[in-house]
């Protein structure tokens, strides 16, 4: 009987050890794709399923072994994949917050990320009114 193979958190594999499918983050193009890589086509890792599917991928390049460990652990990544994607709209809130304190507006806005004005107020009026009510109690000798 052998033992399951050890597992990893994403963020520590991308620190080190597995590295990650090219293909890993296209799960309709390759459903097949065992995510944790085993070699590298110059700057492209690929694991054995995807390898095995390439076309032109790396014709002509060496293939680079990866050392051996332990693979990447889909639940892991889908937490790390939460933690970006909260850290990402919180950006986007901090900066739409600046951009309306700079006197853009909200056609501005709602352009960059591809939506209407009124869907871009809707989603961070409250958030940018917020920011502003607190300018306000910090600076309160500013003119109205």
């Amino acid at each position: 009987m052998s033992t399951p193979p050890h597992r990893v958190s994403q963020a520590s594999a991308d620190a080190a050890g597995p590295v990650r499918c090219h293909y890993a983050s296209d799960p309709a193009a390759r459903p097949h794709c065992t995510l944790t890589a085993t070699i590298r086509l110059g700057t492209v890792p690929l694991c054995p399923s995807c390898l095995a599917r390439r076309s032109t991928l790396g014709k002509g390049q060496p293939a680079v072994p990866l050392p051996p460990g332990p693979v990447i652990d889909v639940l892991d990544w889908v937490s790390a994949a939460r933690q970006h994607a909260a850290a990402a709209e919180q950006d986007l809130t901090a900066a739409v917050t600046r951009a309306r304190q700079n006197g853009h507006p909200w056609s501005a806005i709602g352009a960059r990320p591809g939506i209407t004005r009124q869907a871009a107020r809707q989603r961070f009026a409250t958030t940018t009114t917020r920011a502003s009510a607190h300018e306000a109690t910090k600076n309160p000798t500013r003119a109205s």
